[in-house]
């Protein structure tokens, strides 16, 4: 039921990160400037950041006498800019504009709650974002503690509700974030969202390119937009209404299993990438057993692709075993690095496609009564 949220840490990973001595602030010099105030924060070092190859560089910093700090340094081009107390954790990411100022008020509770009293479009836009991020990330944990009593509970009622308010919060986001990104191609706030969402398995790789071809020549040369077109363009290649490439790998047996030596045999083919370790894949395998009985002899197959590590191919053939998968199944034993799942850009799993009869991608990441709903509509179609 768990849908992973680690990317978010990207953006707001409180980080604990040591600085250099600053200048005095009349002798400071660059051309953009945070300045602001921060409640309680006297003789606490306010530091302004960024990451260089995934290292932090320091731009500058504030040894706080008040409550007014000021932060000026060069940038070259739109950058994230992480403001930290010094020795402190937890940051606030700014999207900042070379030869801008933007002013804020820190309360003292939280530097991540901080406002924006004055700045561009572009920082307020981001901050937008990081506000919605917030808000879904609580909403998503209090599902999950929800989800976890309900297990408890062996509650299945409970669990299929609260399946649904996932799957809902999840779509929601989505929508929520392609639309923010949709208003801001202007500016870095687009690009990184795009490069946020082109990690997801539920990714509208069509409408974000489309997104990534409004942007504007600017944004298009940052690395986060090159990043996203680049696994946006991936993506394509699996999109719903493409024709899913073929594969060849491994069997249990040591054969090599072609996928469309299987489709032959097939009205509907579900490709499924799971692995032995992979708990939430392990609970979806007795709804999709039901499936298969009910609608193989009517000419459902399933070939599964496990990303079991090298070297465990036994406790992959034991959770087929366990589980009554009795379809097809393959697997290079490469974990994240298995060829095939690198060739259908799979972020995460459980991963499912659901295939016509021609090898059309129809369907994707669809679980139990949608599965099954959909199974049955191309089992039936002429």
């Amino acid at each position: 039921m768990k849908k992973s949220f680690l990317w978010i840490a990207l953006i707001l990973a409180g980080l604990t990160l040591g600085a250099c001595q600053g200048e005095k602030k009349n002798d400071k010099k660059g051309n953009t400037v945070i300045t602001g105030t921060a409640e309680n924060a006297q003789g606490k070092v306010l530091t302004a950041q960024v990451f260089k190859n995934r290292m932090p560089v320091v731009l500058d910093q504030d040894s706080l006498t008040g409550e007014e700090f000021l932060l000026k340094f060069d940038l070259d081009s739109s950058d994230l800019v992480y403001l930290q107390f010094k020795n402190e954790r937890g940051s606030l990411p700014l999207l900042v504009e070379p030869g801008q100022t933007v002013k804020l008020h820190i309360p003292a509770q939280n530097i991540r709650e901080a406002k924006i009293l004055e700045g561009p479009q572009a920082t307020k836009a981001f901050a937008e974002l990081i506000a919605y991020l917030n808000q879904v990330d609580q909403e998503g944990k209090q599902l999950e503690n929800e989800y976890r009593q309900a297990i408890g509970k062996q509650d299945q009622a409970k669990i299929k509700e609260l399946q649904q308010r996932f799957a809902q919060l999840n779509k929601q986001r989505l929508e929520k974030l392609m639309s923010l990104a949709e208003k801001n191609t202007g500016n870095l706030t687009s690009a990184i969202i795009l490069e946020l969402l082109s990690r997801e398995q539920d990714l509208d790789a069509q409408r974000a390119k489309t997104i990534y071809e409004k942007m504007s020549d600017k944004v298009k040369k940052s690395g986060y937009a090159q990043r996203a077109i680049a696994s946006i363009n991936r993506a394509l290649v699996t999109a719903i209404g493409q024709k899913a490439p073929d594969f060849e790998a491994p069997t249990p047996d040591g054969k090599t299993l072609k996928m469309s030596d299987v489709l032959k045999k097939s009205k509907v083919l579900i490709l499924d990438f799971w692995a032995s370790w992979c708990r939430p894949c392990r609970r979806e395998n007795p709804y999709v057993v039901e499936i298969y009985k009910k609608y193989h002899p009517k000419g459902l197959n399933i070939l599964s692709i496990s990303l079991d590590r090298p070297g465990q191919k036994d406790k992959w053939l034991q959770a087929i075993k366990d589980d009554h998968l009795d379809w097809y199944h393959v697997s290079n034993l490469q974990f994240w690095q298995d060829p095939v799942a690198r060739q259908y850009g799979i972020q995460s799993i459980p991963a499912t496609l659901i295939l016509d009869k021609n090898g059309i991608i129809r369907a994707k990441n669809l679980r139990r009564d949608d599965l099954e709903a959909k199974v049955k509509e191309l089992i039936n179609e002429k």
